[in-house]
């Protein structure tokens, strides 16, 4: 499954991109602080987390901008009547520019043609409040507060909804 546009397209991350997967997450260094108190991720930690999303339905995708063909992101995602966006990492050098809100609307239109009915997603609290200010600015409601456990570690956050 591949999903595009006219500058990125979305691909299965395979072991072979887990150096760039890791250089993204490393150049979210507060992300990795506030989701898993760390400053960096190894090879180990992403093989872990690949084949957990796997084992949950999720879908792991690589972000790959098309003029210079390198990895800019990661998405996780699992399609289903309500669908769920898990994750969407973007390398530090790539952030502001608005490449996000470009990648939340491929994956919308791709869930949408799949005929879901809704996008949910988990927005931790304490994290950055663009991000929650970002999920409200393209649709999502609150639905409710809870403790989201992150590979052991409780976090307080948010359960956003888009009726698509």
């Amino acid at each position: 499954m591949h999903i595009e546009n006219d500058k990125f397209y979305l691909t299965k991350i395979t072991i072979k991109d887990y150096e760039e997967i890791i250089k993204i997450y490393n150049s979210n260094e507060q992300f990795l602080n506030i989701h898993q108190d760390t400053k960096s991720i190894t090879t180990d930690w992403l093989d872990k987390e690949m084949k957990t999303m796997k084992k949950e339905g999720f879908l792991s995708y690589k972000i790959v901008e098309k003029t210079s063909n390198k990895i800019i992101g990661v998405i996780d995602f699992k399609i289903s009547n309500q669908s769920y966006i898990s994750l969407i990492i973007i390398h530090k050098k790539y952030q502001n520019k608005g490449l996000g809100k470009e990648v939340y609307n491929l994956i919308e239109s791709y869930i949408k043609q799949r005929n879901s009915i809704s996008i949910k997603i988990d927005v931790v609290k304490n994290y950055n409040k663009n991000v929650i200010n970002f999920w409200l600015e393209n649709g999502f409601e609150i639905i409710e507060e809870i403790n989201l456990n992150w590979n052991g570690k409780v976090l307080n956050a948010l359960t956003m909804e888009k009726i698509i």
